[in-house]
């Protein structure tokens, strides 16, 4: 009774493929099959693939369908697509990528090649083909401007554009969807995405700010510890001036007595210079007063510059 009402199911299925009922619409794509077809490959090889297809088995659908199609006499536009359905279904994209460019090839006047090239830009899309992908839904918005797809097309290409982080191309595309197509049901994704790409502008925004707040800080930052540890250098060499000064003025006193020594000794014995070479010992007196008043000089000279050098 089971296996009867099973086999009851697929014929209903198979009638509903026939009759090009919605029970097939996959993205928007209605596998519109001809009645004949149906019924001829009904108790085929081909009629197991459409039940397959029926009931969303996608992997024997694309198996099955391969099998049939491999028969010269069973091919037709509408297996072919319906084989790209159930590739798409299955998430085999290369496989369906190559079978649209087939079909396109040996089928371009097809009723059917408007949706093959819609699913041509779909799985270009998937295999992450963004640039190829948007050159083809173009090509199919152009060509098909009234065509039960056009919104999905559109809301494809801005997906391939956002998915590369090109908002700006983006949100007209998807402005475009909300609209011009609202009772799409892509309409909806599309407004979640402005949303999503309206929050990633305001946080982009806000990243911007706090870097330019958090430069500013860190210059000011490094401006104040400069200034910190020129203060403090600043310091630490004020507090060494005192001691300086003092030992400048130490050494101005030494350098004033060598002199006042010298100058008495002088006075007392008056002896020249030029004849210090050949003075006799008793003048030795002179010119070891003569060496100390010399090296008190520099030495005093020395702290003098050192002195002058801080200020």
């Amino acid at each position: 009774m089971k296996n009867c009402v099973k086999s009851v199911l697929a014929l209903v299925l198979a009638g509903a493929v026939a009759l090009s009922l919605p029970l097939f619409a996959l993205d928007y794509g209605a596998a519109r099959v001809n009645s004949r077809e149906a019924d001829d490959g009904r108790n085929s090889l081909l009629g197991a693939a459409y039940n397959a297809y029926a009931q969303s088995d996608w992997q024997s659908a694309v198996m099955l369908f391969r099998k049939a199609l491999s028969d010269p006499q069973n091919e037709s536009d509408s297996a072919l697509y319906m084989l790209v359905m159930a590739e798409m279904q299955s998430k085999g994209y290369k496989a369906a990528l190559s079978d649209t460019a087939y079909f396109l090839k040996s089928y371009s006047d097809s009723r059917y090649a408007s949706l093959i090239k819609y699913q041509q830009g779909r799985s270009l899309y998937f295999l992450g083909e963004f640039d190829k992908a948007v050159l083809v839904l173009s090509d199919f918005c152009h060509q098909n401007p009234n065509d039960e797809m056009y919104a999905a097309a559109l809301f494809l290409i801005a997906e391939c554009f956002y998915a590369g982080y090109n908002f700006e191309q983006a949100r007209p595309l998807y402005e475009r969807v909300v609209d011009e197509f609202p009772k799409d049901p892509k309409a909806v994704d599309a407004k979640y995405r402005l949303d999503a790409i309206n929050q990633r502008l305001r946080e982009e925004k806000l990243l911007y700010l706090l870097q330019q707040t958090g430069e500013s800080y860190l210059s000011s930052k490094e401006n104040y510890e400069k200034a910190l540890r020129r203060y403090e250098l600043e310091s630490a060499l004020g507090a060494a001036v005192p001691a300086r000064a003092e030992e400048s003025a130490a050494a101005e006193k030494a350098f004033e007595g060598a002199v006042e020594t010298v100058l008495s000794d002088e006075a007392a014995t008056p002896v020249s210079i030029e004849s210090a070479a050949s003075a006799s010992p008793s003048d030795q007196a002179f010119e070891s007063a003569l060496e100390k008043l010399k090296r008190s000089a520099a030495e005093a000279q020395a702290l003098l510059d050192q002195n002058g050098g801080q200020k």
